[in-house]
C-alpha cells in the first residue's frame, strides 16, 4: 500500500500536474473556453473537472464518511478565467491533494481508498490526454514530455528513492 500511495502521489503531482500546467500556459482566454463543436466540452471545463474529481478525493482522505450527493459526470463548468487564473486553481488543487496523501502515507492507518485512488490516476490521466490533444491540435506543437524527463524512468527513479530513504 505504502509504495502504491508513492506512486501515485509522484505520478499525479510530479508527471501529470507539470505536464497540465504547461499546456493550460500556451493558451490564451479564448482558447481556454472555446468549445470546437456543440458537444464537446471546452479545455476549461475538463480541467476543472479534473479539479473537482481531486478536491473530492481530498475531502474523502480527511473524512471518509463524506458522501457526495451527486457525481461529477456532467461537471463541465464555463468560466472566464485566463490562463494564469486556472493555473493558479490547478497548482492550489493539486498542492492540497499532495498534502493529504502526504499525510495518509505517513500515517499508519489511511483513510485512503485504493480503488478510489486508482480511479482518480486513471481518469486524471485519461482528461489529461484529452487536454494534451487538444492543445497540440489547436496550437500546432509538440511537448515533447518524454524527451524532457516526463516519463516512466524519470518518474520510477522518483519513486524508488523516496521509498528508499
Amino acid at each position: 500500500m505504502h509504495l502504491f500511495l508513492n506512486i501515485s502521489l509522484h505520478r499525479m503531482y510530479d508527471h501529470y500536474l507539470p505536464k497540465l500546467l504547461q499546456v493550460i500556459q500556451v493558451l490564451d482566454q479564448e482558447e481556454i473556453w472555446m468549445k470546437e463543436t456543440k458537444e464537446t466540452n471546452t479545455i476549461g471545463g475538463i480541467v476543472l473537472h479534473i479539479c473537482e474529481h481531486i478536491r473530492r478525493n481530498t475531502l474523502q482522505y480527511t473524512d471518509s464518511a463524506i458522501q457526495f450527493s451527486k457525481g461529477i459526470e456532467e461537471y463541465f463548468p464555463q468560466f472566464d478565467w485566463s490562463s494564469e487564473e486556472l493555473c493558479e486553481h490547478v497548482q492550489m488543487t493539486f498542492d492540497k491533494w499532495r498534502n493529504e496523501i502526504m499525510k495518509c502515507i505517513d500515517s499508519l492507518d489511511s483513510n485512503v481508498d485504493i480503488h478510489c485512488l486508482y480511479h482518480l490516476v486513471e481518469h486524471t490521466a485519461y482528461h489529461l490526454g484529452q487536454i494534451i490533444d487538444r492543445v497540440k491540435r489547436i496550437k500546432r506543437i509538440s511537448f515533447q514530455f518524454c524527451q524532457k524527463g516526463l516519463n516512466e524512468k524519470t518518474l520510477r527513479e522518483m519513486v524508488e528513492e523516496k521509498c528508499t530513504k
